[in-house]
């Protein structure tokens, strides 16, 4: 049944029982006959949804995916993250030719990009994607929590390991690493936004009691993601500071209070307090902004490679900065909402 607009006249039955029919093609459609019991879901808009009792509703549960011979890497990999976020359970992906390579690299985004996502079929013209997590084993408010503490790991230990004296790229790697775990957890987030929206699952299902709240999380899982990319960047150039540069103890304490604003932003809009969202920005950015104004002494360095690194990592942290700020914004947003 297509999505239409269908009006029906409220009629009283007994006197005092309001009541309405439903469309027949749609009753059928569900399974709905005579005797069939409904919920009626009243919605905080006014509206009211109506839910067949024993049935949920299902999102399509089979995409397919035919990749001809022409068509390029970058346009097959993002056709499998679209039918991944739009919340489809199993992706057929068919090739018009063998193609190994590109057959090895969707194996890989599978397992690096995608929550859940797990090759059970493979042979030379097929590959089929299982996604095996339910979204309810997940709620967002554990994504947010665990993406944000990644992202603290993140901003903490390159500090850590710049004090330590460790440059070996394999520490280095395995930290901006992490940056793909972020990544993992906001793609596996929108698609639970996704099949909210598209009512597969309830909002209650995934930590949310209004469709209102969508936005503001989508938000969140964005600015957290670009977050992790800001922490990556930041550890990759902080290793390029040579170990006895002067100004180093300056960066390092702007970088330890934007994380710790960064935290508190996440707490705080995990607790939804919208006081405590206010207090922070009054407090919090222009104390920032004033040490991040200080550092402009450390700008006089005559050699060019240190001080284009020097300016690549200032500006990831007031970036952290900006997204943390978004965060809060969008803590006092959700408490309007209610």
């Amino acid at each position: 049944m297509s999505a239409q607009r269908v009006v029906r006249r409220v009629q009283v039955t007994g006197g005092s029982t309001f009541i309405i029919s439903i469309p027949k093609e749609w009753a059928s459609s569900v399974g709905i006959d005579r005797g069939s019991m409904v919920t009626l879901s009243l919605e905080h808009d006014g509206s009211i949804r109506v839910i067949p009792s024993g049935k949920k509703l299902q999102s399509t549960n089979v995409a397919e995916i035919f990749v001809k011979k022409e068509i390029s890497e970058g346009a097959v990999l993002r056709e499998i993250m679209s039918k991944y976020l739009v919340g489809y359970k199993t992706i057929h992906v068919r090739f018009q030719q063998d193609n190994p390579i590109l057959r090895g690299k969707l194996k890989e985004i599978a397992v690096k990009k995608l929550i859940g996502a797990e090759v059970l079929h493979e042979d030379s013209r097929e590959m089929t994607i299982q996604v095996l997590v339910n979204v309810g084993d997940f709620p967002l408010i554990n994504i947010i929590q665990k993406m944000g503490d990644t992202d603290k790991s993140m901003l903490l230990d390159a500090i850590e390991l710049f004090r330590k004296g460790l440059k070996d790229k394999t520490y280095i790697g395995e930290l901006a690493m992490r940056d793909d775990i972020v990544d993992k957890l906001y793609l596996y987030g929108l698609r639970q936004l996704n099949t909210a929206l598209k009512g597969y699952v309830s909002l209650e299902e995934i930590g949310l009691s209004r469709s209102e709240e969508i936005l503001s999380y989508g938000m969140v899982l964005k600015n957290m993601e670009r977050i992790g990319d800001h922490a990556a960047t930041i550890a990759t150039h902080l290793q390029e500071i040579p170990i006895d540069f002067k100004g180093v103890k300056d960066i390092f304490a702007f970088g330890e209070a934007v994380t710790e604003f960064f935290m508190q932003s996440v707490k705080t809009f995990l607790d939804r307090n919208k006081k405590q969202a206010n207090d922070l920005l009054d407090a919090k950015i222009e104390e920032i902004k004033e040490m991040e104004r200080k550092l402009s002494n450390i700008y006089t360095v005559e050699d060019a490679r240190v001080l284009t690194t020097i300016r690549t990592i200032v500006g990831s942290y007031r970036r952290v900065a900006d997204y943390s700020t978004d965060i809060l914004e969008a803590t006092i947003d959700l408490h309007d909402i209610r």
